[in-house]
Parts: C-alpha cells; structure tokens; sequence
C-alpha cells in the first residue's frame, strides 16, 4: 500500500506546484462544468470534498449504460452484480457490499431514485430512463444520507420537466431477437405549469442460455416501464415536483451452471457453460408503481424549504432451478410484496460563508414473503419419502426516524471546515416467520410461528476540511462514520433461534482526495486514498449445517480493515476527443472473526485487488451537417472470491476484460450507430453460490451486437 499512496502523493504533490496560469489559459475544447447534489443541493464538481463518479445523459448514452449493474464497468473499486439470477442485485463500493438474496434485508449501498430510497435489494434490477445523471457516492455517507450507507450511494436523478418544447425517440434491434424503443416528450402546458412522460420498452425472444431438458433457448425479455412528472409553479417561490412511475419485468430468470449435482444426468453438457437444465419455467414478474411529491419553498434568497415525499409498491415473483437438472431437488419460487412511504423535511441555508442544511426524516416499509422449493427427489435421499415441499414465510415492518444536521463553513480564504451528524431511531419487527414442509397441497409448520422485535439508535457523522489550492484544484480530507442497522435473516432455516437479530455494521473511514483541472481545464483528475474501520460485518454465507445440508443465513461475522486507493481522468485531448480512465485498488483483511469458517486474515468478498476502466470517444465532422463518433471503452477487474466463508476455490474467479465499441453517424437531432458489447466474447463469471446440491454459477452474456437510431426536437 506503501507505493499506491505514495502515488496519489505524487499527483497531489503536482497539482499543488502547478503555475496557476496552466489553469488559467482558454482552450477551444475545454471541459464543460459538472454539477452534482451529492450534498443534497447543487454544487461545482471540484468544490465537493466527497469521491463522487459522476454521469451526465451524454455519458450515459456513450457507455451503453441500460441497468444498474452497468455503472460498475466505469466505475473504480465498485462491484454490482446480481446474486439471484436476475432479479437480486448486490452493490459493492469498496469492498462493502451485501451478498444476500433474502428482499427483507437493505444492500449496504443507499440506492436513491429521485431522491427516494429504495428499501430492498430485489427493487434494483430495474431498467434506466430519460436520466439527466448518475452519482456514485463512495464512503459512508453518515450525515445527509445516513440509512444503511455503510459502502455509499447511488443517485439516479431523472430529467425533469421545462416550459421549453423537448422530444426524444431511440429505437433499436440486437441479436438474440432483440428489440427496444424508448421515447420520452415534454413542454409546457400552462403558465407555470410544464410537463414530462417517458417510457421504454426492451423484448427480446430469444437467448444465449440452453435448456438441455427442453432444448428451448432460455433468455426471453419482456421489460417496460414509464414515468409521468408534472412540475408546477404556483409563486415564484414555491415549485411543486409530482412524479408518478411504474413498470413490469417478465423476463426469464437465468439457468444457474451446477457443478456438483447429485446426479449424472446432463453431464454431457458439463464443458458447455451456457447450456443447463431446468424442470420447471424460470421467469420473474416484477411489478413497481410509485410517486413521489417533491416540495422546494424559497423563505427568503438564502432560505430554502425542501419536502420530498414518497411511497413505492413493489411485487415479486421468482421461480428458478437451483440443481439444473430435471429433478425435484430445490426449484425455488420466491413470492414478495414490499410496500415503503418515506417523508424527508430539509431546511437549506446558503450565505456568502456558511451553508448548512438540517431536517428530519421518517419511513416504513413492509414486507411479506413466501418463498418455498419444490424439493421431493432431495427430500426423498434424506429419507423424507411422501414429502414435496419445504419453504419459509414471515413478515417484517420497519420504522425508522433520523434528525440531521449538515455544515460547511468558510472559516478563512481556500479553507472549508465540513461537519455533519445524524441521529437514526430504527425499529423493525419480524413475525409470522416459520419454515413448513409439505405434500399434496398441504403444509405443515416444523415449529410455532416466532416473532423479534430489533431496536437500534445510532449517531453518524462526518468532520472534513477542504482546501481549495487555486481555482478548480481542491484537496480535501475527512473522517466518517456510517452503519447499517441489524436485522433479521429471511432464508430457509430449521433452527428458529437463527432467526433472532443480528447486530448493526459500522464503519469508521478516513480519506484524503484531490480534484483539479489541468492543461488548460481540458484535463479532470481524481483521485482518494481511504482507511476503513469496518466492525461486526454483515456476512451472508453457508453459516449454518442443518440436515439438508448447508443452509444460508446472514450474521455478525467480526471486523476488517479496508484500505485503497483510486484514480480517475477524462481528458479532452483535441476538439472532439474525449479520454476517460480510471483505476481503483483494494487491500482488505479478515482482522477478527467470531464464527466458524471465516478465517482471520482472509479477502473481503467481491473485493478484487485491482480494477480499471477506460473510455475512448471520438467525434468528426463528415460533410457540412453530418458528423461521426467512435467509442471503444472496457473495464478489467482482478481476481476476487464470491465467498470467503471456509475459503473455498470453487468460489474464486479470475481476472479478466471485457471490451465493448460502438460507431455512430448524425446530426444535431438524430443519430444512428452500431454498437458491440464483450466483443472479445470473454467468457467471465457474475456469481458463485454453494447450497445443498452443490455450487452454482451465473455467467455474463456473450458477445452482443446491434444497430440503434435517436431522434431528438
């Protein structure tokens, strides 16, 4: 680590002895400014002190971004992948993450939509629409965030209406039969009153999974999904925000790739990885419908009023085959209602040295679940002969209540003192919760329903110092503390005291960073070194043996210590050419384990040592009106493990790359261009989980190829 920290020295060292006037000269091509809220109210990039990735529409669109798990490709030391075939995703920033695919449990990573946040793991895979950016906070984000942000946040921030005429179409066709269009139209309606809707639609017919069973292609797409947003301005000091979204996904669920089945049957397809079995019909129906009403009041030209309210239903019903093969073993189907309300309060103070912002903030959220495995061929070789079924159910409540209060404050030329705190009340209540087997349409409870009730307060916080070295150069240092609130697991156990409360997680992080434009303000440079005190890790893991074998559960594991370093550049080297890279590294150790099988001293999982990113975007004029764009971009992560409990290699994947490109023709207001994703065909693996019939894998796709067109007013 000695020679990764002593690098970011190096460029803030340079930044520091840069001639001002480097900074000061004019360029035919410089860098637009980016503005972010990662502080909850709109700031300059280089005057946040927070390591911040952040995405424009543009960026995007060059980055073929279509869901959540895409960000990671350009993103440093941040891991998203889904845990559960396709409809469970897991966020790792830093090494914090959470590998559950139980939907009662929050991911470590605060995922925010339109500013509300989005409770459950199982409502991340959702497609992305008319986007205006994307933040990707990393550290904990204890103060103006607080819940569960023990990695970070995610911060989707959609296009909002205007009074000024807007329109946009984008259809496509890619391989595999698929085919998407995408469109979205706003304006004003009234004096003071303007509108937006936009809706998407992705189908795909075909896929690049086999099912050996029925010799039919497994892949099917069959994603829509839409928002509506009325913006209203009553005074010239008060603006009214409605947003009403919604949609549904009926895809196929993936085939998972078993590599120790209990029986011989499709072994012929063992060196095939994207041929497997199923018995029964892997698909989801996921269904969302939310609003949100989002107040900003102006008391005075330094005073603002902010109340942003919010309630999001969510619905989900997963079946998969866990064995991949045509018995009964553990064809699982997860049935999940989630319903939240949130209600936050903001008080903004901006003056000429001092800006703070305090509120208070409410939520609660329920949720039910019925999850059951249709499991008689594993049931009958433990002897359970006549037994079908075996499955979980329970229901959990939340409520959570936090004050914060946010302070920034410049105390003396180029210095800024920072401080925040956030005091969290969370209670959650499980009950209804039993494990049943079953026969012929009839269940049996294996012990009395049990109820928990988990109470938590905690104190979260930040202290940072900025120091702004000349214009557009800030070098900034902070200290943070963050927690994830204990809770109850919501997988399949026979022990009924497994299901008491686990414990909060909190981390303790120290970081020093640099932000700075150079060589005329056509170069961005970042760059963060961090220290991570991280106490009773959430793990999720084969914890617990049962006789069915290893059953999962999620518990207090112990402490770690997490320390790395990342760097990322966009640099527009020549009018219409864009350079962007990015490097992150990750050192991560096991200090103190207080259960068996994980081993002190062991990698974090979803944790690889090193990752990198890149990014190539050129564009020309081809005649009077037209113009063309190339852009080549990839990300290679090292070697890491899905799971360190009893450290098994079956868990361990390599390193690789994957490559992608894309060539386009346009105008101002339309554009078509063929596209390519994984174009080295890169065979890499998303996820590796050990149950009772043994390890399983999901893969990426294969290589992916189309052709789009755009049209905009």
């Amino acid at each position: 680590m000695t020679v990764r920290y002593s690098l970011l020295a190096v460029a803030v060292a340079g930044a520091l002895y840069l001639p001002r006037s480097a900074i000061a000269q004019s360029s035919d091509h410089q860098l637009e400014e980016v503005v972010v809220t990662a502080q909850k109210r709109e700031q300059n990039f280089n005057d946040v002190g927070v390591a911040v990735s952040a995405f424009s529409a543009d960026d995007i669109a060059a980055a073929g971004f279509n869901t959540l798990n895409d960000i990671a490709s350009q993103t440093p030391n941040v891991q998203i992948k889904n845990v559960l075939g396709n409809s469970i995703t897991n966020v790792t920033i830093r090494g914090i993450g959470l590998n559950d695919y139980a939907v009662n449990n929050n991911p470590a990573a605060g995922i925010y939509v339109d500013n509300i946040y989005l409770v459950s793991p199982a409502m991340l895979s959702f497609g992305l629409l008319d986007l205006d950016r994307i933040e990707v906070l990393k550290g904990p984000q204890g103060d103006l965030y607080g819940r569960n942000t023990t990695a970070g946040a995610v911060s989707f921030v959609s296009r909002k209406p205007s009074e000024v005429p807007d329109a946009k179409a984008e259809v496509g066709v890619a391989n595999y039969d698929n085919w998407h269009v995408e469109g979205a139209l706003g304006g004003g309606i009234a004096p003071g009153l303007s509108g937006r809707i936009a809706l998407k639609t992705v189908q795909q017919d075909s896929g690049w999974q086999t099912n050996y069973i029925t010799g039919k292609r497994v892949g099917k797409i069959d994603r829509t999904s839409g928002r509506a947003q009325l913006d209203w301005k009553p005074t010239d000091n008060v603006n009214v925000l409605l947003n009403v979204h919604g949609g549904y996904d009926r895809s196929d669920v993936e085939l998972i790739k078993v590599a120790n089945v209990t029986t011989s049957l499709g072994s012929q397809y063992a060196a095939d990885p994207y041929v497997s079995g199923a018995s029964n019909r892997p698909h989801m129906d996921l269904q969302s419908l939310g609003t949100s009403l989002t107040v900003d009041w102006t008391l005075s030209k330094q005073l603002t009023l902010t109340s942003v309210s919010g309630y999001e239903h969510f619905t989900r019903l997963h079946v998969e085959d866990r064995d991949g093969t045509i018995l009964q073993q553990l064809d699982g189907t997860f049935n999940n209602h989630l319903d939240q309300y949130s209600q936050e309060l903001r008080l903004t103070y901006v003056g000429p040295e001092l800006a703070l912002i305090g509120g208070l903030f409410y939520s609660q959220d329920t949720v039910r679940t019925l999850d059951q495995y249709a499991a008689s061929d594993l049931l009958s070789l433990l002897g359970l002969n006549g037994l079908q079924t075996i499955g979980n159910q329970y229901r959990q409540r939340t409520r959570s209540e936090a004050a914060f209060v946010h302070g920034e404050w410049n105390f003396a030329p180029s210095w800024t003192l920072i401080a925040g705190a956030r005091f969290t009340d969370d209670h959650k209540n499980l009950d209804q919760a039993t494990t049943f087997l079953g026969a012929n349409g009839v269940v049996a409870d294996i012990f009395t329903p049990v109820a928990h009730d988990y109470s938590t307060r905690n104190l979260s916080g930040k202290v940072g110092l900025d120091y702004k070295v000349v214009e557009h150069t800030l070098l900034y240092a902070s200290v943070s503390r963050g927690f994830k609130s204990g809770g109850f697991q919501g997988q399949l156990t026979f022990d009924p005291t497994a299901l008491k409360p686990f414990r909060d997680e909190t981390v303790l992080a120290y970081e020093l960073g640099l932000k700075t434009r150079l060589l005329q303000n056509t170069l961005q440079l970042n760059a963060a070194a961090f220290d991570y005190d991280y106490r009773n890790m959430q793990f999720y893991g084969p914890l617990f043996d049962s006789p069915l074998g290893v059953l999962f559960g999620i518990t207090n594991v112990g402490n770690a210590r997490v320390r790395g370093m990342e760097a990322d550049a966009w640099w527009r080297a020549a009018s219409g050419l864009d350079i962007r890279v990015g490097v992150g590294s990750l050192d991560t150790r096991v200090t103190k384990s207080i259960v068996d099988g994980v081993t002190t001293g062991s990698e974090l999982p979803n944790s690889p040592k090193l990752t990198a990113n890149g990014m190539i975007r050129y564009q020309w004029p081809v005649g009077k009106r037209l113009h063309a764009d190339l852009t080549l971009s990839g990300n290679y992560q090292g070697h890491f493990a899905f799971d360190i409990v009893r450290n098994p290699p079956q868990a361990l994947v390599g390193g690789y790359f994957v490559g992608n490109a894309d060539l386009g023709l346009g105008s101002d207001n339309w554009k078509v261009w063929l596209w390519g994703k994984n174009l080295f065909n890169r065979l890499y693996e998303t996820q590796a989980l050990y149950s009772s019939v043994g390890w399983g894998y999901d893969f990426g796709p294969p290589r992916t190829f189309g052709v789009n067109a755009s049209w905009s007013l």
